[in-house]
């Protein structure tokens, strides 16, 4: 009978050596139910009890290698953060994409606008220039620019050389004629 009695002092000893060094080594936020320093008075006032108490409820168990291993994912494929990522990146690289294609066809429109317009004036002064060299009146009433009636005179001079008739013109009798 005193063998057993001293066995099972040895094996509370040995039980609360080890609950209380590993009650002290434990980081704060890994205990749970108590504070730490409640925990120790429970593990050395009820040696056996409390020691029990500790490897039971008093500590945040570290998972089983299985079960990290079985929630982590295995490949990037059945990460869905990952997985996420690289649809967010996708969906830039193909908006960048479009976005240059829309600019080169802007650009692409932009010179051919430019090329056309140039071409169409240097028709319209090659033209003049030719009818003014070979000396037709028609051809030499076009204007290249477009900023004059077909007479070859500016608009502005028209209204300012015609002199302009009224009623009371007629009454007065004949009027000069304009200078030429």
């Amino acid at each position: 009978m005193l063998r057993i009695i001293i066995g099972l002092g040895i094996v509370g000893l040995g039980l609360l050596i080890y609950s209380l060094i590993e009650c002290l080594q434990t980081p704060r936020h890994r205990i749970r139910v108590m504070p730490k320093v409640a925990w120790i008075a429970v593990i050395v006032l009820l040696p056996i009890i409390g020691a029990s108490l500790w490897l039971g409820f008093g500590r945040v168990r570290a998972p089983k290698k299985g079960a990290a291993a079985s929630r982590r994912p295995r490949s990037p494929d059945d990460d869905p953060d990952f997985l996420r990522q690289v649809e967010i990146q996708r969906r830039q690289r193909q908006r960048a994409e479009e976005q240059r294609q829309r600019d080169a066809e802007a650009r692409r429109k932009e010179r051919e606008l430019d090329a056309r317009t140039r071409d169409e004036r240097e028709k319209e002064l090659g033209d003049a220039a030719d009818a003014a060299v070979s000396g037709d009146s028609a051809a030499q009433d076009v204007d290249p620019l477009g900023d004059s009636p077909s007479n070859g005179r500016p608009a502005g001079r028209d209204a300012e050389e015609t002199p302009q008739k009224s009623s009371d013109d007629d009454d007065e009798g004949p009027q000069p004629a304009p200078r030429s």
